[in-house]
């Protein structure tokens, strides 16, 4: 038996949207947010301090994988858009 193919297309592309963003605003820099203001003096040159360096290391290899996935997902899209594309043609052909 032959069953109907659902290909979540809308979800794909607000899923890739959401990873444009995600990469777009990952990093709110140095100069925007201050920590002395949200955290007192001594947490932010203690912990505050020591959790940004650190999560500066991370954002890097973050943003190659929100591409990646994002990039994916597109190649995923462009696929399935491809394939319907030929399947209509070939039954627009055979009539």
């Amino acid at each position: 038996m032959a069953g109907d193919i659902n290909i979540p297309g809308d979800e794909l592309r607000e899923a890739q949207d959401n990873l444009t963003f995600v990469h777009d605003f990952i990093d709110i820099g140095h100069n925007t947010f201050d920590f002395v203001a949200a955290f007192g003096p001594e947490l932010a040159r203690g912990a505050a301090q020591n959790f940004e360096n650190k999560w500066q290391d991370g954002q890097t290899q973050l943003k190659k994988q929100v591409v990646g996935v994002r990039d994916a997902i597109g190649n995923i899209l462009d696929s399935f858009e491809k394939t319907d594309q030929d399947a209509a043609a070939n039954l627009s052909d055979g009539q």
